[in-house]
């Protein structure tokens, strides 16, 4: 994949992260067909498309976790989550806690 389709495609993600990403549609972003859209993003960048979009929406969750402004469902909507639940298992698959636990360890260390 070249540098220029790779930034193409991370770009589309990140500018549409809380809407429905799909393969078909990064694929096109990138000029390529969906099978080698895959394997091109996985050689290039080391996991599956998915779990790329996976990966950037528990990093947009856990920064807006982290300013406390919102409750975790509206977090879950505008991180690209169908829903709360869904948030949670992706965050404890990616980073090993729940939005709970996430949010009271933070509290609890003073960090915010």
């Amino acid at each position: 994949m070249s540098c220029s389709q790779l930034a193409r495609v991370t770009e589309y993600i990140e500018a549409y992260l809380d809407d429905d990403v799909t393969l078909l549609r990064l694929a096109r972003v990138a000029g390529v067909s969906a099978s080698h859209l895959r394997a091109l993003f996985k050689q290039s960048v080391g996991v599956p498309v998915h779990m790329y979009v996976v990966q950037r929406r528990v990093e947009r969750a856990r920064t807006l976790l982290l300013r406390g402004e919102l409750p975790a469902s509206q977090i879950a909507l505008e991180a690209g989550f169908s829903h709360q639940t869904h948030m949670a298992r992706c965050m404890r698959r990616v980073l090993g806690v729940t939005p709970a636990s996430f949010v009271r360890s933070r509290a609890d260390s003073g960090a915010t």
